[in-house]
């Protein structure tokens, strides 16, 4: 009898210890990411990049959503000049006939959603902010576009000729 007795308390301590609650459940977590490619005149055929930066530069973008209803968005720059400030960010697109400029996008960085700098080491280099919106919104209704400045030319926000990167934020 003390035998069922030790096998009943050693069976229920093991159910136990290795039952799972719903606590213990992991739901995969959305992500996507994006690229981009030297701007040759995708976004503008008439004002391609015009610079003297290493045309084999790209950049990526992973989107990871967080549990806050934020995202993290992390860009990569691939073939960059060592030592060089690579200012990169979103611009809330706009109705050119309301921009002071007649831009398609608001001129100010949006750095809700992403405005970073970042040095290049001559290979590739990655930052990541906390975007305000949620993963969906950012990936399915925000307007914006995503653009990285030619760090060997003065930055400027109505000359798209200067932009290495320049396309949909997100799509």
């Amino acid at each position: 009898m003390n035998f069922l007795k030790v096998l009943f308390f050693m069976t229920i301590t093991s159910l136990g210890m290795f039952s799972c609650s719903d606590d213990d459940v992991t739901l995969p977590v959305p992500t996507t990411s994006f690229q981009y490619t030297l701007h040759t005149g995708q976004a503008v055929p008439t004002a391609p990049y015009g610079g003297t930066h290493n045309t084999d530069f790209t950049a990526s973008m992973n989107l990871t959503s967080e549990l806050d209803s934020t995202t993290l968005v992390s860009v990569t720059l691939n073939n960059t000049i060592d030592g060089e400030t690579y200012n990169i960010h979103a611009h809330d697109a706009a109705d050119a006939a309301t921009t002071a400029n007649g831009t398609p996008y608001t001129e100010a960085p949006n750095g809700e959603i992403f405005a970073q700098m970042v040095v290049g080491n001559g290979g590739s280099v990655t930052v990541t902010q906390v975007a305000s919106m949620g993963f969906t919104s950012l990936t399915t209704e925000y307007n914006g576009f995503f653009v990285v400045h030619d760090p060997l030319q003065d930055v400027s926000t109505t000359d798209i000729t200067t932009f290495l990167v320049v396309g949909a934020f997100a799509r």
